[in-house]
């Protein structure tokens, strides 16, 4: 599969919100760098997964240009969310945002997000 597709396979599984299907497409060394620049590590992909689509359940990405280079993929567009179900409406953000991957072999090895969280932090 071409790395532009399998990222945005990646990425459909995100607005899924498929922790399983997210962790299925990760090479077993993966790792996703947070908007922090905090590191985690595969083996703790899906708990992290979990754990956020739990805090911020209507998350998702809308994706607008890639760019590819060979494994490396760099996507730009808007991510958005809200803190929680029943009130989406007041505790939702919508934010412009980029994200790098790089793939190995069938497999997504890293995943990198670039945003501005003050937009979450001032609804917390």
């Amino acid at each position: 599969m071409p790395a532009e597709e399998l990222i945005l396979s990646f990425v459909e599984a995100i607005n899924r919100r498929d922790p399983a299907r997210i962790v299925g497409l990760c090479t077993e060394d993966h790792q996703f760098v947070d908007a922090f620049g905090q590191v985690v590590a595969a083996e703790n992909l899906l708990s992290a997964w979990t754990g956020y689509f739990q805090f911020m359940p209507h998350y998702h990405i809308e994706v607008e240009r890639v760019l590819c280079d060979g494994d490396d993929v760099a996507l730009f567009g808007h991510a958005s969310g809200s803190l929680d179900a029943e009130d989406a409406r007041d505790r939702s953000w919508r934010r412009p945002c980029a994200w790098r991957a790089r793939v190995e072999g069938d497999r997504v090895s890293h995943w990198q997000v670039y945003v501005d969280t003050k937009a979450v932090f001032d609804l917390l």
